[in-house]
């Protein structure tokens, strides 16, 4: 049963898109971007926490940078 307020389809692509962030991480490993998994997902870690800390949603629900 899906969180409420989310159907099976919204979670089903949730997952669909994390597991395309996870295989295009680990194709950035295979070709030589990051020495390491671990380096890769630190990389990734800090991608989020910018974009958390300097985007936001406007009054028209578009994301923006604050």
């Amino acid at each position: 049963m899906p969180p409420c307020g989310f159907n099976q389809r919204a979670v089903r692509g949730a997952l669909e898109f994390i597991k395309g962030c996870y295989e295009d991480l680990r194709q950035e490993v295979a070709e030589g971007k990051h020495p390491d998994i671990e380096t890769a997902i630190e990389a990734e870690l800090g991608n989020l926490e910018t974009a958390l800390s300097k985007l936001h949603l406007d009054e028209n629900g578009n994301l923006v940078e604050r």
